[in-house]
């Protein structure tokens, strides 16, 4: 839209280095909103950390995925209300069914069972678990949902930059 597409494909990086650089570019993004937030919220909020691993883990998962969903959203996406409309109708509604405002246990069926196929779930009750303890969901599933979804996308966006889907006429 813009007309920068010619300056991904010219450097001579190879496709999975660009998807890496646009990957860790986005995580590293995320992850500084978040500690900028976190530092905000510290002198109004007491914030206890039961397990840093799982902070870490499910942070930086959240922020690779989004970052990855954010690439293949612009690759895909012909005009900016393309790109608002991942936005708004994709990423939105996983995270608000996701429970993270509000506990999943709570929820009626047939939604308490629909909202453990949604991946934003286990990203939110993974990093809830870091901090207060107590997860919704199964944190193996967590775990796991996270680094396949991670590798999944990681290798959608590598389709896109290898083909050149959408950059290259």
């Amino acid at each position: 839209m813009n007309g920068l597409i010619g300056d991904f494909i010219t450097p001579p990086l190879s496709p999975a280095e660009q998807v890496a650089g646009f990957a860790a570019g986005a995580a590293t993004r995320g992850v500084l909103v978040g500690a900028v937030t976190a530092l905000a919220v510290l002198p109004f909020a007491h914030l206890s950390i039961a397990h840093l691993w799982a902070i870490l883990y499910f942070g930086l998962g959240a922020s690779v995925i989004m970052g990855l969903l954010g690439i293949m959203a612009a690759i895909w996406s012909v005009k900016f209300d393309h790109i608002a409309a991942v936005g708004n109708f994709v990423i939105m509604p996983m995270t608000f069914l996701s429970g993270t405002f509000y506990l999943v246990s709570r929820l009626p069926e047939p939604f308490r069972t629909a909202s453990r196929f949604n991946p934003f779930f286990y990203l939110i009750s993974g990093f809830r678990y870091g901090f207060i303890g107590h997860a919704d969901g199964s944190l193996i599933i967590g775990v796991i949902a996270t680094a396949v979804l991670t590798v999944v996308l990681g290798a959608i966006c590598l389709w896109m930059f290898t083909t050149g889907y959408r950059m290259k006429t």
